[in-house]
């Protein structure tokens, strides 16, 4: 599977789900993809979440509103040993100038689950 640079991460900030979701990430794209979650810029908002990170992966894709600025991972800086090492993005980062997809995943109460990537040509 062609590497997808960069991924928004569900990231509900509880335990069963971060692990699950980074070592899938992990799995499929490896240490160097970079990786973020807004939660920590929007809260989480429920049956909006999903939408909301749709936004975020339009917004930064489209060139006449974002140069390739990634959204950056704010969080507390304390690793968790469960969680393989991801590329968590820094504020200030920009995507590579040759991305082409990004990828949001979407996690739901009751097996509710999505992922969505969102390509340009």
């Amino acid at each position: 599977m062609p590497a997808l640079r960069p991924t928004i991460l569900h990231g509900t900030a509880t335990p069963l789900n971060d692990v699950m979701e980074s070592k899938a990430v992990h799995a499929l794209f490896g240490a160097e993809t970079s990786c973020s979650s807004t939660k920590s810029m929007t809260g989480h908002t429920l049956g909006a979440a999903g939408a909301c990170e749709a936004a975020f992966l339009w917004l930064t894709m489209h060139p006449d509103y974002n140069d390739g600025l990634l959204p950056p991972h704010v969080w507390d800086g304390a690793a968790d040993p469960a969680i393989p090492i991801l590329n968590l993005v820094q504020p200030g980062i920009h995507a590579a100038a040759d991305r082409k997809a990004m990828l949001s995943n979407s996690f739901a109460f009751g097996g509710s689950n999505v992922a969505l990537i969102f390509g340009r040509g």
